[in-house]
């Protein structure tokens, strides 16, 4: 009866599931990442989403698509848009800055 004589094996950690708990907007980005922009991920992901949107822009300026497809069209060339412009951060107003 060997059984008896081993050593416990090591629990491994499980991965923790997202709740429902958490609001909607750390959701929607992930919680608190850190983009590089220099990382050689961003640039490729950089470049190949500037590839798409010369793509998306072209297929968007041809006469003989109907008014879904180029809704669709709009919408892939915003999420590219917004993709590609993710590690500028958002321009805010300051505490001391009067409202217009």
């Amino acid at each position: 009866m060997r059984w008896f004589n081993r050593k416990p094996e090591k629990e491994v950690p499980q991965p923790i599931p997202v709740s429902g708990e958490t609001s909607e907007e750390s959701a929607f980005y992930g919680g608190t990442g850190i983009l590089d922009p220099r990382s050689s991920t961003w640039l490729f992901v950089h470049s190949w989403a500037q590839e798409r949107l010369d793509k998306a822009r072209k297929r968007n300026d041809s006469a003989n698509a109907d008014i879904i497809q180029t809704s669709v069209m709009r919408g892939e060339i915003k999420v590219l848009k917004e993709l590609i412009s993710l590690p500028v951060p958002k321009p805010g107003r300051g505490l001391l800055e009067e409202e217009d």
